[in-house]
């Protein structure tokens, strides 16, 4: 069944309601997300519940939908819709719905979402994109609904009983306490100046209009040239002329058709490089591209071609799945499974693949694509949340989400 849901059709639901039943005080925003009864746990001011036996995995649990709202910046993103078919897999086994927000592109907009998504029902908030910071999270939690995402902003939050957390790139952090970003910024900049290339350009997303994400990203990325430099490289780049600012749109277009008439001979990209593969085969140009991206078709021929020689994977469920777990387990009266020995919101360590050849890619390809399975099953999930089984721990939480790439590729 299909589980992620528009946000318009949601509303006008909400809204038809409304309007012809009375309203019941226990039901959304103005109630708190972490006291209704469900199965197994302790609710704050109550008795312990019995727990859950024999919780059938056919989508009836729980019993209540657990509706989330997706923050997104591009809902056409390959790699976004690789996780939100993820969710769309666990909504065949678990009631939980998603609502997705159109491109969000101002804190205004973030906000209003926000809104709509408390009118909504929902329990809480996914935060793929945030481009508000920690303003953004507040505002949820001050409705009453769970919060989880965005590491930039984990110590303005950790503290909010409603933030539950979000992961932290466990093997692509460095001692100077770099985040995962920069780190997977560092990473392309490095390989691609390292690769024999004369020019390369750089695409670099959200940066333009301050997303932290985005601008760690690039920060990484232009370290990990001068580095890949500094040991003897001659890649040129400049970043006053070899920036590709922004998003798809028309001067983004304009600044691509500039690169490829010109003398360069490869791209880093901050994001997915699809819109990059066309115009690329079109210039006839042996042109190499280095990205942060996904597992999929339209990567596959410009993998096996020698295109792409970089490739930053965010795997959906390993990178994401924790989303699921801790807000459907803080929803479901589950919250303690959302807190870390300090008492703050979780941590949870994940590991981003750095997929550097074509066998390597291909292997999941199998798995993804061809196969239609994920490294994180929608069994291994009901084993991490406490109103299925009852004997989930924190320490399991953690486990689950802190998959190499070595480990996925042996599974």
């Amino acid at each position: 069944m299909k589980k992620v849901i528009a946000l318009l059709l949601a509303l006008v639901m909400v809204f038809a309601l409304c309007a012809c039943t009375p309203k019941d005080p226990n039901v959304g925003p103005a109630s708190n997300p972490g006291t209704e009864t469900t199965p197994g746990g302790e609710q704050p001011g109550g008795e312990e519940n019995p727990p859950a036996a024999n919780v059938p995995l056919d989508g009836s649990w729980p019993e209540e939908t657990v509706k989330i709202g997706v923050e997104a910046f591009d809902t056409t993103d390959e790699s976004f819709m690789g996780v939100m078919e993820y969710f769309d897999y666990l909504g065949d086994y678990f009631n939980v719905e998603f609502i997705v927000s159109e491109a969000l592109n101002a804190p205004e907009d973030e906000f209003a979402f926000i809104d709509n998504c408390a009118a909504a029902g929902c329990k809480g908030i996914f935060g793929y994109y945030n481009i508000a910071g920690a303003e953004a999270i507040k505002h949820c939690t001050s409705q009453g609904m769970y919060y989880w995402g965005n590491e930039q902003y984990y110590p303005d939050v950790a503290d909010d009983p409603l933030y539950v957390g979000t992961y932290t790139f466990k093997d692509m952090s460095d001692e100077n306490g770099k985040n995962g970003d920069y780190m997977a910024g560092y990473e392309l900049g490095y390989a691609m100046a390292s690769a024999g290339l004369k020019h390369i350009a750089m695409c670099n997303g959200g940066a333009v209009i301050g997303v932290q994400m985005f601008l760690d990203r690039q920060a990484g990325v232009l370290d990990g040239i001068a580095a890949a430099q500094a040991e003897g490289s001659e890649t040129r780049f400049d970043p006053a002329t070899d920036i590709v600012e922004g998003f798809p749109g028309d001067s983004y277009f304009a600044k691509q058709a500039e690169i490829l008439a010109g003398d360069y001979d490869g791209m880093v990209t901050t994001f997915d490089a699809f819109t990059w593969f066309q115009p690329i085969i079109d210039s006839g140009k042996d042109f190499k591209v280095g990205a942060i991206g996904t597992v999929s078709d339209s990567y596959k021929a410009f993998v096996d071609n020698g295109t792409v020689i970089s490739l930053v994977y965010d795997c959906g469920e390993v990178v994401f799945g924790s989303v699921f777990a801790d807000l459907v387990n803080a929803a479901t009266g589950h919250a303690d499974l959302t807190r870390g020995a300090d008492g703050k919101a979780l941590l949870n360590h994940t590991q981003r693949w750095v997929l550097s050849s074509a066998e390597d890619f291909n292997a999941v390809y199998e798995k993804h694509i061809t196969d239609g399975e994920y490294y994180i099953t929608a069994e291994e999930m009901a084993q991490v949340l406490g109103g299925v089984n009852p004997d989930a721990t924190v320490d399991d939480v953690m486990a689950l989400f802190d998959m190499s790439l070595e480990d996925a590729l042996s599974k």
